[in-house]
């Protein structure tokens, strides 16, 4: 990929045009500007996102303005080293670009970049958006990142297939990551209880815990209803043996009162005929008589054969009275006792109603709690069988995790002569930059297979560093993805890469990159403030022919990039 000419249908739009080799878009700063503000600087960095937007990506936040929005931006650029093809991207809408004059998909253009960078389709990373977006640069927070947010698997997939390694390696740490957050997601929502109404254990042994007893009960309610049948006079059935057991009890009463009563009965009967024999009572009354008939013989004489009679009667009387009173109380025992049998065989039929049914509302009740069951059940066995889940997915990321970092292990050895010169190119870079620190990048692979990169500079601490750190990543991904045939010919650095570089830093890099430019037959593309280049020049860097047309500056409504200035 070669640039030639990059410009807008907006009239006011300097056209910028670029050779081979290092490009130098220059800007006259004032103290007016603000670094990297597009709306109010002369447009240095907004070129960055102009091309990074007509390369395929989204556009910025910056772009988007009333003043452009009817406008489009076109560049030049040569893609097979032949002829050059002209690609436009109108601002509106975003989803479709002019590729030598025919009209396609933003995604059809995408496709086409892909075969640049040499990604197969089957591999869904590197995308081309992160491999432009890395030759393209204008993120410089961390070197391995080129979006503030990007997980160091796919930082780690982007750099190692520039460097020429297997992005079917690569991406294995991709399948862990997604794996990872959905454990972490399922762990979370089976805590805190989105997956069901409560919070569940984690707990494969307390979820079967629970799932037995719950079975339990629902066997236990389905064997009782199975045994019963529905009664619509079950409480009609109740009530009866309800009051049948209070007849029964005031029976009970009855004759606990009438047992008593033969009871006394049979007591004085026995003594009355013990004490009232016929010759104890003529004895009794001849000895009254005796004691009596001194004092009045001729009346007692004539009177005792008339008072034995006359108490014999009373004796008589008083054990048929006795006698009729035990008939009685026994007749009344007999009929309480039939009674009572009567009642206790009743009684049994109906409890025997009601030991073999229920009443309907008790069935309805019953069947409630068995559909409540199987609802419980059913929600522990999806619960149990998401800890499962769970468990088979932890005990398959140790396996995905160890294979994966087994297979990157191997593609380090076998690629090993590869990253060995890019470390050496990495140290070599550094030595030229630094003479008075230890440059060295180091190259590892994690435990969850992700291919880790780790740029060192002693006293890495600044930001200086910072920014030496990127370009040297920038520059030896650049040059070993030409040697693999996996990158175009083009890296861009925005003016912010240098802006805390001491100047010495600063004319050293750009002296690495012009030479490496010429000696790999890639353009570098920068974009710099006037006071630093004049800085670096001072330090030993040579412009010659670098800088292009036209000059930027922030003075004035048409001094910038767009020509004017937009809110």
């Amino acid at each position: 990929m070669f640039l030639h000419k990059l410009g807008s249908s907006d009239r006011n739009f300097k056209a910028l045009t670029f050779h081979e080799g290092m490009n130098i878009l220059l800007a006259d700063k004032t103290n007016n500007s603000r670094l990297g503000d597009s709306r109010n600087g002369a447009g240095k960095t907004s070129f960055i996102r102009i091309l990074r937007y007509l390369l395929g990506g989204n556009l910025h936040g910056s772009l988007k303005s009333k003043e452009l929005e009817n406008h489009s931006f076109w560049v030049y650029l040569e893609l097979n080293e032949t002829n050059a093809d002209y690609l436009e991207r109108p601002i509106k809408p975003q989803t479709k670009v002019i590729f030598n004059g025919k009209t396609i998909t933003v995604e059809d253009w995408k496709s086409y970049i892909r075969k640049i960078f040499d990604i197969s389709d089957k591999f869904s990373r590197p995308t081309v958006s992160q491999l432009v977006s890395q030759l393209v640069r204008d993120n410089f927070d961390d070197p391995l990142k080129i979006f503030t947010v990007e997980p160091s698997w796919e930082s780690g997939a982007r750099i190692g297939y520039l460097l020429g390694l297997s992005p079917e390696i690569l991406i294995k740490a991709g399948r862990i990551s997604a794996l990872k957050k959905h454990q972490k997601s399922l762990k979370k929502a089976i805590s805190d209880g989105t997956l069901g109404m409560h919070p569940i254990t984690l707990k494969e042994s307390e979820l079967r815990s629970q799932l037995a007893q719950k079975k339990r009960q629902r066997t236990r309610i389905k064997e009782d209803l199975s045994k019963f049948r529905v009664d619509d006079q079950y409480v009609e059935h109740q009530a009866e043996a309800d009051h049948i057991t209070q007849m029964i009890k005031d029976l009970n009463d009855r004759a606990l009162v009438l047992e008593q009563r033969k009871k006394n009965l049979e007591t004085t009967m026995r003594e009355e005929v013990s004490s009232n024999s016929n010759n104890d009572v003529k004895k009794q009354l001849e000895t009254m008589y005796t004691e009596v008939g001194i004092a009045l013989p001729d009346l007692v004489i004539q009177r005792f054969d008339e008072v034995l009679k006359f108490h014999m009667s009373i004796i008589r009387n008083r054990k048929m009275f006795l006698n009729s009173e035990l008939i009685s109380v026994t007749d009344q025992l007999e009929r309480i006792h039939s009674e009572r049998k009567e009642l206790d065989q009743r009684r049994a039929t109906v409890m025997n109603l009601l030991n073999d049914s229920m009443a309907l509302e008790t069935f309805r009740n019953a069947e409630q709690d068995l559909t409540a069951l199987d609802s419980t059940i059913l929600s522990i066995e999806k619960n149990l069988e998401t800890v499962q889940s769970l468990s088979d997915t932890g005990l398959r990321l140790r396996s995905m995790e160890a294979e994966a970092e087994a297979s990157v292990r191997a593609e380090m050895s076998e690629q090993d002569s590869i990253l060995t010169e890019a470390i050496t190119l990495f140290q070599q870079l550094g030595a030229e930059i630094y003479d008075d620190r230890d440059v060295s990048l180091l190259i590892e692979a994690t435990n969850d297979g992700t291919l880790k990169f780790i740029p060192k500079i002693d006293g890495d601490a600044s930001a200086g560093i910072l920014g030496v750190k990127i370009f040297l990543l920038d520059i030896v991904c650049l040059i070993m993805a030409i040697k693999a045939n996996r990158a175009p010919r083009l890296l861009v650095h925005d003016s912010q890469l240098f802006d805390s570089m001491d100047d010495r830093q600063v004319a050293s890099c750009l002296n690495i990159g012009a030479r490496l430019a010429d000696e790999y037959k890639f353009q570098y593309v920068v974009t710099l403030n006037s006071d630093r280049l004049i800085a670096a020049e001072e330090e030993g860097f040579e412009r010659r022919d670098y800088v292009i047309d036209p000059v930027l500056t922030d003075v004035g409504e048409d001094g910038g990039l767009f020509g004017f200035r937009f809110k």
